[in-house]
């Protein structure tokens, strides 16, 4: 039974009924398991990308960095000839860590939450940087909040990076920062960045020249608050991307309230304590500016946001939303040819467990796990619950998955937060990550540091976790919070950049690059610019269809590689792209190991439509 003294009478009885659901439901579970070549559109605007060279700054000393080498862990473990992922963060240059205040003694809960990483070609010079939320600090007499700088990496190549923080004028700290989120908000050809925060969100202007400018205030985006997740994508379809953000609680250090754990020490308060603030929508005016439009759009009040991803997830061309919400019900939002957003989450039967139970929810995932055609969806949860993989039947219903795909209990000793559902293994199937890190310093029933775990597709259904031969990171334990996925060397494989509390940020390369692949980077005309919500597919052997999606916010306060990369059984193939809007376009004879743009409007049109 989940017995942490501190939290309210109607908190602690509503989780230890759930727990003792999870850990009947455990019991049974174990009973009944016995290009380098990058093919340029000629709409881009002709700003020449800043040389290499030109950006090769030693690294920034006048950012407060409490990087403690100390705090990395160390197993003395070495990398296996069979690991999926090898540690290179010390050779990589990326040195820094997020930090959520918890030197200052006060247990907010603003510190459970943790920040962010992105990855993007900020200078379109064909290779991903990265992009890292600083946090905060939370220090004085009464207690201020600070916000810390994030950090900008530029890609050299083979894996190593430059700190230009500094250069691309991104040292101003901000508000107590928490997630990132790229997008081209004014179709100009080079991805913009929104970091949401507990104040006020900041919006940075790519300027094309290497360097960015806040326009925050002008944008009128900047309304005060507690932003976590965010996630960009057309819903009026006009042709520039609007803006969803998640909020998660009227919270203050005025309203703030001490919590102590089963000892007696004081512990980081659970979300039940304070009431939930209401989610925001923006309208891209396309002028530079937005406009609150939460109201037209039919958001629902409340709901603890943690996480929201923009997607096509009921094959009508319309851009969805699905949110991740901490103790309530998770929302999904369809999109309506009126510009509005219809919250079904209950009759899709994603809201919830499948005893009906609200859960603690944190990262959120959509992606065609089975190969059947359709979206499916996934949610980290909090610990003693399931992560829950929920299976699109058609018709915007789903069922929950998790026993099915031998998934149950796998992660009821964690707390996930980052997660991604990607093919890391080059073998056309979907993958799942689960980064861990409990919220509570001494107070929950599991360890502040925890194992993160990695679950190979079996191309059956089912899952078989892997997390063994993840590599060394996935060996140590860590505070971990957000993870960013992408093909930082070109070479085919997914990396990924992981983010912890109060521990530097860990560059893992993927050792499984496919030996044959197809990198796409899709352009849209009629649709927005980044055409969040296109779906690609391709005839595979052996099942119908390969399908992977235009996704934008997928994971937990991160910004993923929006390059879709497919592995090839032969040297070439050829592509649909269902575009936002629902036209379909067939793209021919794309080489192996080439990036290619495809353009809307250039493909052959798709005789089945």
């Amino acid at each position: 039974m989940y017995s942490i003294s501190f939290l309210s009478p109607s908190y602690v009885f509503r989780r230890s009924h759930r727990a003792s659901v999870a850990i009947v439901a455990t019991l049974i579970g174990a009973f009944l398991s016995g290009c380098r070549e990058r093919q340029e559109p000629d709409s881009f605007p002709a700003v020449a990308a800043p040389t290499k060279s030109a950006q090769k700054l030693p690294q920034v000393s006048d950012r407060v960095n409490f990087t403690d080498p100390k705090s990395a862990p160390n197993t003395g473990d070495r990398v296996h000839s069979d690991d999926w992922f090898e540690d290179v963060t010390a050779a990589s240059g990326v040195n820094f860590t997020y930090r959520n205040g918890q030197e200052g003694g006060q247990f907010y809960i603003l510190e459970s939450l943790g920040g962010g990483a992105a990855v993007l070609d900020f200078d379109r010079d064909g290779d991903l940087e990265v992009f890292l939320t600083g946090g905060g600090t939370i220090s004085g007499t009464p207690p201020q909040i600070r916000g810390l700088a994030s950090a900008l990496f530029r890609n050299e190549g083979q894996l190593h990076f430059t700190d230009v923080t500094l250069n691309a004028r991104l040292t101003a700290p901000g508000d107590y920062s928490h997630g990132c989120f790229a997008a081209d908000f004014n179709c100009d050809g080079y991805a913009d960045i929104l970091v949401t925060a507990y104040g006020r969100c900041r919006l940075f202007r790519n300027q094309g020249d290497g360097t960015f400018d806040d326009v925050s205030a002008s944008a009128a985006i900047d309304s005060p608050g507690w932003s976590t997740a965010a996630a960009w994508g057309d819903i009026d379809r006009d042709g520039f991307p609007d803006l969803f953000v998640t909020e998660y609680l009227k919270w203050s250090p005025e309203t703030d309230r001490p919590c102590w754990n089963s000892t007696q020490q004081r512990e980081v308060c659970s979300p039940n304590r304070y009431p939930a603030a209401d989610d925001r929508c923006y309208r891209n005016r396309g002028d530079g500016t937005f406009e609150d439009m939460t109201r037209r759009v039919g958001l629902s009040p409340g709901g603890n946001g943690l996480g929201v991803i923009a997607a096509e997830i009921n094959g009508d061309g319309l851009l969805d939303f699905y949110v991740a919400n901490d103790e309530t019900d998770n929302f999904l939002y369809l999109g309506s040819p009126d510009g509005t957003l219809k919250e079904v989450g209950q009759a899709a039967g994603v809201a919830v467990n499948q005893y009906g139970n609200q859960e603690g929810s944190m990262g959120v995932e959509a992606g065609d796990y089975d190969g059947d055609g359709l979206t499916d969806l996934w949610v980290t949860n909090f610990e003693l619950e399931d992560n829950a993989l929920y299976r699109n039947l058609g018709q915007q219903l789903f069922s929950q998955t998790t026993n099915i795909a031998g998934l149950a209990g796998r992660s009821r000793l964690q707390v996930g937060f980052g997660t991604a559902l990607e093919d890391f293994n080059g073998d056309g199937w979907l993958d799942l990550l689960v980064i861990n890190g409990h919220v509570f310093y001494a107070g929950g029933q599991l360890p502040y540091r925890q194992k993160s775990q990695l679950f190979r597709n079996a191309a059956n259904g089912r899952f078989e976790e892997e997390s063994h031969r993840g590599g060394t990171y996935f060996r140590a334990e860590h505070p971990g919070r957000g993870a960013a996925v992408g093909d930082l060397d070109n070479d085919g494989g997914l990396d990924l950049v992981i983010v912890h509390q109060n521990e530097p940020a860990s560059i893992l390369r993927n050792r499984n690059p496919a030996q044959r692949f197809a990198r796409l980077e899709l352009v849209g005309v009629q649709a927005d610019r980044d055409a969040i919500g296109a779906v690609v597919s391709i005839l595979v052997s052996g099942r119908d269809r390969q399908v992977r999606l235009l996704r934008n916010g997928a994971g937990y306060f991160s910004q993923f590689d929006q390059r879709i990369l497919i592995p090839l059984q032969a040297d070439s193939c050829n592509v649909d792209v269902r575009w936002p809007g629902g036209i379909t376009e067939t793209y021919c004879n794309l080489q192996a190991g080439q990036t290619h743009c495809l353009i809307q409007g250039r493909g052959a049109a798709n005789a089945s439509q």
